[in-house]
């Protein structure tokens, strides 16, 4: 039994050395994406990847925005070219108002439209206006309209955006809307680069799977083996008592 011991330690010591794939918690971060410090391999593929560096920080994964901060990166599909983010400041509707895209190589995945952002001194009752409220407090209140309806006299107007949303309290989740898309052309290096990490992947899954057969080959052998010796011991007194008689 020690020897099985040994031998199944042995196994996974070999099986997690081999099959190491992203170590990194959060969304599996590849080309055009690069963690912060560990770009130097990408970057002898591609060295115009400016805009796609993500920071990870106490399992957290960010990408920053110089107009506005730091988001959270949720979720990112290479295939479709999506990046999902949550706002850290529980704010969707701040990021519409201050985020620009125009030096990124990022842009809303969803439709946009126009929107006003309207600072006014009083409430407003009409239905027609919601509140903002992580961008209102208590000497003002925030509310972004369609810019075709006029303005009351308490309000001046912030800013007129596209955005994907006008506030709404059945949308205000801090991730809605925050989802981007990229457009950056494949360079022959990129291609070969995610050649190769296609080819390290399949590489590893066969290994690991070989590794898998081999342990239940090993492990059904020894078990076949004990069976086999512990009936040759069992074999050996019955035969001695059956001469006997």
């Amino acid at each position: 039994m020690n020897s099985l011991f040994f031998l199944t330690l042995f196994l996974a010591f070999i099986f997690q050395t081999s099959v190491n794939c992203n170590d990194i918690p959060g969304p599996s971060i590849h080309y055009p994406f690069h963690i912060k410090g560990q770009q130097q391999q990408q970057q002898e593929y591609d060295t115009t990847l400016s805009g796609f560096e993500l920071l990870h920080k106490d399992n957290i994964t960010t990408i920053h925005f110089p107009s506005y901060g730091d988001l959270v990166v949720k979720s990112i599909s290479y295939d479709t070219k999506k990046i999902d983010l949550l706002d850290p400041k529980n704010c969707v509707h701040r990021v519409f108002l201050n985020l620009n895209l125009t030096l990124t190589p990022f842009q809303y995945y969803y439709v946009l439209k126009n929107f006003t952002y309207l600072n006014c001194s009083t409430r407003l009752s009409q239905t027609k206006f919601i509140e903002v409220p992580c961008l209102s407090d208590s000497s003002y209140h925030v509310y972004t309209v369609d810019p075709e309806l006029p303005m009351p006299s308490s309000c001046k107007k912030v800013k007129t955006i596209a955005i994907p949303f006008k506030y709404s309290p059945y949308i205000s989740d801090n991730s809605l809307g925050l989802r981007l898309t990229w457009d950056l052309r494949e360079s022959e290096e990129s291609k070969e680069w995610n050649k190769t990490r296609d080819s390290h992947i399949a590489r590893y899954t066969v290994l690991g799977v070989g590794i898998c057969i081999f342990v239940v080959a090993t492990l059904v052998g020894i078990k076949v083996h004990l069976s086999r010796r512990n009936f040759h011991k069992k074999e050996g007194p019955l035969l001695h008592s059956v001469a006997d008689v």
